[in-house]
């Protein structure tokens, strides 16, 4: 899922307890992977993940990394409003930073990675 080093992605994992865990990668699986074998962060050690919720694909590191800290940043409520319609991630950030006196948001890029291509993900990484 490493597509080239341009595209970093916004990922939620569900982890078993039902809480979530928000994160930045530029190759889904094998981050999955990383946060399975209890080599990726400090809370899915403790939180099993078990399977991608949803994921966004992003222009940059930067982005991934600001768009990782608003999600965090909001209740379990608006995130289920993210997973239950993707394309709302991208109002609400961009509404977010546009509150906090940022220009630059015009040319944000923040496109969902599809459920079928998720879904084929966790097939694969739950084999």
């Amino acid at each position: 899922m490493k597509e080239n080093n341009n595209t970093w992605y916004v990922y939620i994992i569900l982890c078993e307890d039902n809480c979530y865990y928000t994160g930045i990668t530029n190759d889904l699986i094998n981050r999955f992977t990383k946060h399975k074998n209890g080599k990726g962060a400090n809370y899915t050690r403790s939180h099993k993940p078990l399977k991608f919720l949803s994921a966004w694909e992003v222009d940059s590191v930067n982005t991934a990394l600001s768009i990782e800290r608003y999600i965090k940043s909001v209740n379990k409520k608006i995130k289920v409003l993210f997973l239950e319609n993707n394309r709302l991630l991208k109002q609400y950030y961009i509404k977010h930073i546009k509150n906090k006196g940022k220009r630059d948001y015009n040319n944000i890029s923040v496109r969902s990675v599809s459920k079928k291509k998720l879904n084929s993900i966790n097939i694969l990484l739950n084999n």
